[in-house]
């Protein structure tokens, strides 16, 4: 079975498929493939669906998707040396490459006429969503628990498997977070401060009737998020970089910081020492090849916390794992290719209601940040990187 490259700049002869589908993450949830995403994230699939074309490494990839490239768009790929190309009517790709893999994915390639032989089995799929259920985020702290036996971590989140095990755990914590085992962009994710109210038995209910269980997990007084990330080839495991982001209240995601990898990790070393980051990312990489490397091929991230404790600041290695290509993993990818030298900027994923709101603002930003390119690298400015048409509501862009 091909699925993906194992090395993690690899320019091929193949032609690869990418596909942006960030509804992944619900498909799983719902297990079947016969997956309706919600309007909302029709709308977001739609107007980042281009996204790929940023990440798609190899020179002759085709990225899946019903939008044009405009002339603007166009200009900025030539202007990066960016050769990959969007298709609307994929056929015989020699690997596809998804957003994430799911039951409905699967179901969407075969629809397309894409051969079976490309596409992951029923069993493969299967180990692929239950490793992508919270669950796994304990099964790997407590790997590193055992791994880390100098190192003061985070208590193991409990898998509460129904509404009075909620109840108990919720009244037994001064604060806490309940989970449900697959969410997406913070939904199914919310604060509880020891009250177990009407309110939180009925969300807590409804998660456990429809997915099987509820995650409990300790809340911390965040001071940082981020994450590493990681290229698993199918037997075994390399770190691909760093992830600084920034989420809202919610925990939904707003953009990361674009820099040299370097870079980001002297800001974790403001917090941390050397030793903790390194023992973490070495322990990461023992355990993800085993339990991740035999079920998954591609990118995937691992959402960490440094967090105030007391008089002390400590990390949380394993918030939440995301086994498939994620937003960390793009901003690391366009700033290790395409960020000049001692250079930093932001990426973003923006949403207006109105697209009249996001027009202005595309205006103001261009005149703002103008662009300056030199040798395919970025010097500074502001560079939308999908279409802002007239019907856009989403779109991904960055600053330098």
């Amino acid at each position: 079975m091909s699925f993906d490259s194992p090395s993690l700049y690899l320019h091929t002869t193949m032609y690869p498929l990418y596909l942006f589908a960030p509804e992944n993450d619900m498909a799983l949830a719902f297990g079947g493939p016969h997956y309706t995403p919600t309007p909302a994230a029709q709308t977001i699939a739609r107007d980042l669906s281009l996204l790929p074309l940023w990440y798609a490494l190899e020179p002759n990839a085709y990225v899946w998707s019903s939008q044009l490239v405009d002339d603007t768009l166009q200009q900025h790929l030539d202007a990066m040396g960016i050769t990959s190309k969007a298709t609307s009517r994929p056929s015989t790709p020699s690997i596809c490459k998804p957003w994430g893999w799911s039951a409905y994915i699967t179901d969407k390639f075969t629809r397309a006429g894409i051969a079976t032989h490309l596409l992951p089995d029923s069993e493969r799929i299967e180990h692929i969503r239950n490793l992508s259920g919270r669950a796994t985020t304990r099964t790997i702290l407590q790997a590193l628990h055992n791994s880390l036996p100098q190192h003061t971590l985070p208590p193991l989140p409990n898998i509460l498997h129904n509404i009075r095990e909620v109840e108990e755990y919720v009244t037994s914590q001064p604060a806490s977070m309940l989970k449900s085992p697959w969410s997406s962009s913070g939904r199914g994710v919310w604060a509880v401060r020891g009250t177990f109210d009407n309110a939180t038995a009925r969300s807590a209910q409804g998660i456990i009737r429809k997915q099987g269980y509820i995650m409990g997990e300790k809340l911390c007084d965040k001071i940082i998020d981020f994450a590493m990330e990681f290229y698993s080839d199918g037997q075994s495991v390399e770190f691909a970089g760093y992830s600084l982001f920034n989420t809202d209240e919610r925990g939904a995601y707003l953009g990361n910081l674009l820099a040299h990898n370097n870079y980001i990790e002297q800001q974790l070393l403001y917090h941390i020492d050397i030793e903790l980051l390194q023992n973490t990312r070495a322990a990461l990489i023992d355990i993800t090849t085993q339990i991740i490397a035999p079920h998954y091929i591609g990118y995937f991230g691992i959402d960490m916390l440094i967090y105030q404790d007391r008089d002390k600041k400590l990390l949380h290695p394993c918030i939440e794992l995301n086994l498939r290509m994620n937003m960390g993993m793009v901003a690391r990818i366009i700033a290790d290719r395409f960020l000049a030298d001692n250079t930093r900027g932001y990426y973003y994923v923006y949403y207006a209601n109105t697209t009249t709101q996001l027009q202005q603002r595309h205006e103001q930003l261009k005149q703002e940040h103008p662009l300056l390119i030199e040798n395919q690298k970025i010097i500074k400015g502001y560079l939308p990187l999908t279409p802002i048409q007239h019907d856009t509501h989403y779109c991904a862009y960055i600053v330098i």
